[in-house]
């Protein structure tokens, strides 16, 4: 399934992709579930019944979508979690060696936008930079879980765009400033459940206004999807909800050569094999 938040009508709701039409989950499960990260911690078997069963309800062009969770527990991103971005950024940043722990940083739920909106550039921001990555969505609660038994406890796999304030990002050895710019994290377009994702053939392009910047394969990954579960799960409980986002391949706007700066009216997108394409212009800040 390809499970999606949205508003019809203004009212907040979650349903399925089939096609270019919508299946209302909510409604159509009676209302049982707030929102989909309520389902999650539910189980899906319901939900895929529902789905096999029916064509849609709504046209997608009749809804406005939200980010994929909105509201998502803990948002755990992986930082330098790519062999490719280590190498192109260990001579600008001075590092030594590659991580021998996943490091880590949290985003806050504010800084998320769906796909169709777009990213907000701060006013004093000079390298607004994207970042596109792999985000796992938690299925079911977990703690000390082995690596072996790791990716039973995801939901499913979405794109996500780590879009990144530079400045900010340097102006101190802690990068969560950098990191939780207003709407800069970029978070959908659909939850695809864990079923049907074949991780053997996965790979992430990203693009700025259509030019290739960024191409991964899952074993471009310094440590894998288990192992940065399995990590989290030492010393935090994962709950249904909770967001893990993988990391970066190189190609990064700040490391080009020339720079590359995400500017108001461009365009990124950031296509996840089986699963879809996240698409975000970019704005300045209002005034």
């Amino acid at each position: 399934m390809k499970l999606i938040s949205y508003l019809n009508q203004q009212i907040p709701s979650f349903g399925a992709l089939k096609g270019n039409r919508v299946i209302e989950l909510k409604a159509r499960l009676g209302n049982r579930y707030p929102d989909l990260k309520s389902l999650l911690a539910s189980g899906l078997e319901e939900a895929r019944e529902i789905v096999n069963a029916t064509d849609g309800d709504l046209e997608l062009s009749q809804i406005q979508q939200l980010p994929v969770i909105p509201n998502p527990g803990t948002i755990w991103c992986a930082g330098m979690n790519t062999h490719s971005h280590y190498e192109e950024a260990k001579d600008h940043m001075h590092l030594q060696e590659k991580p021998k722990k996943p490091v880590l940083f949290l985003r806050s739920p504010a800084t998320l936008v769906a796909s169709g909106d777009d990213l907000e550039k701060p006013r004093l921001e000079p390298v607004f930079d994207y970042e596109g990555e792999i985000a796992l969505v938690i299925g079911k609660r977990g703690r000390n879980i082995e690596v072996e038994k790791a990716l039973d406890y995801v939901a499913g796999y979405t794109p996500f765009n780590d879009a990144s304030a530079r400045m900010y990002q340097i102006a101190s050895n802690q990068i969560t400033a950098g990191k939780n710019a207003h709407r800069s994290g970029g978070f959908g377009p659909c939850l695809a459940t864990a079923d049907e994702v074949d991780l053997d053939t996965m790979t992430l392009v990203c693009r700025v206004n259509g030019q290739e910047m960024q191409r991964m394969a899952l074993d471009d990954l310094i440590f894998g999807f288990a192992e940065l579960i399995s990590y989290i799960s030492e010393f935090a409980w994962l709950e249904p909800g909770d967001v893990i986002v993988t990391g970066a391949a190189e190609g990064v706007g700040a490391l080009r050569q020339p720079m590359v700066k995400l500017e108001a009216g461009d365009q990124v997108e950031v296509e996840v094999s089986g699963v879809g394409t996240l698409v975000n212009g970019v704005a300045d800040q209002p005034a």
